[in-house]
């Protein structure tokens, strides 16, 4: 009597189909390949220190921490990276957030900042800009959806 088995192939499952291509986006950098300009009220690098820790962003876990910061005109604001892959700190509005998913919908760069930061560790992991006018002032980073913020400066 012999006994034969039959092996059959793994079946790919349609979660396991969705989440290779959403990992690849996820851990895909946004830092692009040229380095934005700089205005006098701007800087950035990673050796530079934050004023204080009240005045600090941070990235991690694909969110600006904090998401919301209140600040005095005249403060400057330091965003780090406080992951491995690239992000953008882009200035404009932001909307359409999907209430489940946290992802935006829509986004508009209004010009006033655009800085690829550099993932942690790197030079350019850090940037700063100071707030001369009162307003609310929303900010994104453009490839990864689930990235929106603001700063309010009060007067």
């Amino acid at each position: 009597m012999s006994l034969t088995r039959t092996l059959r192939a793994p079946k790919a499952t349609l979660a396991g189909a969705l989440l290779l291509p959403a990992l690849l986006i996820a851990l895909s950098g946004c830092a692009g390949s040229q380095p934005s300009a700089t205005t006098p009220s701007e800087t950035s690098g990673s050796e530079q220190p934050a004023e204080t820790d009240e005045n600090v962003v941070t990235t991690i876990g694909l969110k600006f921490m904090p998401k919301d910061l209140t600040v005095k005109v005249g403060t400057t604001v330091t965003w780090q990276n406080g992951e491995t892959i690239g992000h953008t700190v882009t200035s404009g509005a932001w909307g359409d957030v999907n209430e489940s998913t946290g992802l935006r919908g829509t986004q508009t760069p209004d010009g006033l900042f655009d800085h690829d930061l550099a993932p942690k560790g790197q030079e350019g992991d850090t940037f700063s800009y100071t707030f001369d006018e009162p307003g609310e002032y929303s900010y994104y980073c453009q490839p990864h959806l689930t990235m929106n913020a603001t700063v309010t400066v009060e007067p």
